[in-house]
């Protein structure tokens, strides 16, 4: 019979034979192979509820973030559509000048904060706004 043959080479035992070895049925060595494997998959299943816990977590933030871009979006155009209609109705008398739609973003501009393209934006504005004002100052009458 095998059952009482040891894994352990008799030249690793000093020679005294074979270790004693508690003899596990195999329905008992079964049953802790089985509780192993039923412990394994427990904490991998709470393992992965935490990450799914954490993922969600993450989707929500990203969702957010998303919503507030697309929020700073509208409005910026919004802005934009504004500071062009104003400009267009500064430049009105100027009929040498051809108005145009608004034109596309410049996509070759480097990536900044979205606050110093505003800034641009508005100084821009106000120096059209100011260039315009010192002109009309110094139109003489009648011309």
């Amino acid at each position: 019979m095998i059952s009482h043959a040891s894994v352990v080479p008799a030249q690793r035992t000093g020679g005294h034979g074979a270790p004693e070895v508690e003899a596990l049925s195999a329905v008992e060595r079964y049953k802790e192979i089985v509780a192993l494997a039923g412990e394994s998959v427990d904490r991998m299943r709470a393992a992965d509820r935490a990450r799914v816990r954490e993922l969600l977590e993450r989707l929500a933030a990203s969702q957010d973030r998303m919503a507030e871009v697309i929020e700073q979006e509208q409005v910026v155009k919004l802005i934009v559509a504004v500071h062009w209609e104003a400009a267009v109705e500064l430049l009105w008398d100027e009929r040498w000048m051809t108005m145009t739609p608004v034109p596309g973003p410049d996509e070759t501009v480097p990536p900044r904060d979205q606050r110093e393209y505003n800034t641009a934006m508005d100084l821009a504005y106000q120096a059209l706004e100011e260039s315009l004002q010192k002109r009309t100052l110094l139109r003489r009458k009648g011309s």
